[in-house]
C-alpha cells in the first residue's frame, strides 16, 4: 500500500528544495539589520524564528517575500514554507483524533487558507506573521469541526441503531438509492464516495473540478445532511439498489455505476497549482 505525503509535508518539501538555490534575498536591501550577502529563505525561517531578532525586521522578510509571491508560484512556496513552523503547529493542534482523511482536509484547508493570506494581507500590518497565521488557525478549527461532524454514510459505531440495517453494510447501495429518488445527485454520490469511503483528498478532487476547497467542502456537506435526514425519515432505504438490472430503465442502470465511474476533469484553475516535489 501506498501513502501520499500530507499536504504541508508536500509544502516543506518543496520549499526544502527550492529555497537554498532560487529563493534568494540579499539581506541588506531588505533591512540593514542583516547582513550585507545574500539569504535563501531556508536560512531566513531560522532568522525569523530567533527570538533576539527584531519585530521590524521580521515584517520586512514578509513583506519581501509576500511582494514576490505575489508575482511568483515558486516564491508562493517560499512564503508558505516560512510559516511551515506555525502552520504545523495549527496542525498538530486542530488534527487531535482525527482519521487521515480528517487529517488531510484540515491540512488542505490550512494550506489552501495560508495562500489566501499571502494573496490579499494588507503589507502594511506590523508583526505580519500574526495577522497571516491567525485566519488560517481559524480556518482550522472550522475544517476540524466539519470533520467532525460530518453524517458518515457507512455508519457511526453511536449511530448505527438510528439508521437502516443495511445502511452500515453497504454503503454503496445506500449512495445509489439515494439517487435513485432523487436525494443526491450522481455527481454528490459520487463526491461522498471518492472522499467517504475511498479516502480521496477533497483538496485534490477540487483541483480537478477547477472549484475552490471551501465550496467542494460545502457541496458535501449539504449533500450528507440530505441523506441522513432521508434515511432517517425512511425516504432511503438499501432496498431501492437492490432491484435486478434487467428492470430498471437505461438511466438508472447508470446510476448503479456511479461508483464505479472515472472522474471527469473539469476546468483547469484560474492560477498554475503549486509545484510538487518529486
Amino acid at each position: 500500500m501506498t501513502f501520499s505525503p500530507s499536504p504541508l509535508a508536500v509544502v516543506n518539501t518543496a520549499f526544502a528544495e527550492l529555497a537554498p538555490t532560487h529563493l534568494l534575498l540579499h539581506g541588506a536591501a531588505c533591512h540593514s539589520w542583516l547582513q550585507d550577502r545574500t539569504y535563501s529563505l531556508y536560512e531566513l525561517r531560522d532568522v525569523l524564528m530567533d527570538e533576539g531578532t527584531p519585530h521590524e525586521v521580521r515584517d520586512e522578510v514578509w513583506r519581501h517575500t509576500i511582494r514576490a509571491a505575489r508575482l511568483s508560484q515558486d516564491w508562493m512556496v517560499g512564503a508558505l514554507g516560512l510559516c511551515i513552523p506555525a502552520l504545523r503547529s495549527t496542525a498538530r493542534r486542530t488534527c487531535r483524533g482525527l482519521d487521515p482523511g480528517g487529517v488531510d482536509a484540515v491540512e488542505s484547508a490550512i494550506v489552501c487558507e495560508a495562500i489566501h493570506q499571502v494573496r490579499t494581507i494588507n503589507l502594511n500590518y506590523a508583526r505580519m506573521a500574526w495577522y497571516l497565521t491567525r485566519p488560517v488557525h481559524r480556518a482550522a478549527l472550522t475544517a476540524r469541526k466539519r470533520e467532525k461532524d460530518a453524517p458518515i454514510p457507512t455508519g457511526d459505531p453511536g449511530r448505527q441503531e438510528d439508521l437502516d440495517p443495511g445502511a452500515a453494510a453497504s454503503p454503496e447501495l445506500l449512495l445509489v438509492s439515494a439517487v435513485r429518488v432523487g436525494v443526491l445527485s450522481r455527481s454528490e454520490a459520487r463526491l461522498i464516495a471518492r472522499t467517504r469511503l475511498e479516502n480521496a483528498p477533497l483538496a485534490e478532487i477540487a483541483e480537478q473540478d477547477g472549484v475552490s476547497y471551501k465550496a467542494l467542502a460545502k457541496r458535501r456537506e449539504r449533500a450528507e445532511a440530505r441523506l441522513v435526514a432521508a434515511v432517517h425519515s425512511g425516504g432511503v432505504v438499501i432496498a431501492d439498489a437492490l432491484i435486478r438490472p434487467d428492470d430498471l430503465s437505461a438511466h438508472k442502470r447508470g446510476s448503479l455505476r456511479l461508483l464505479a465511474g472515472a472522474p471527469t476533469r473539469g476546468k483547469s484553475l484560474s492560477h498554475p497549482p503549486l509545484p510538487v516535489a518529486s
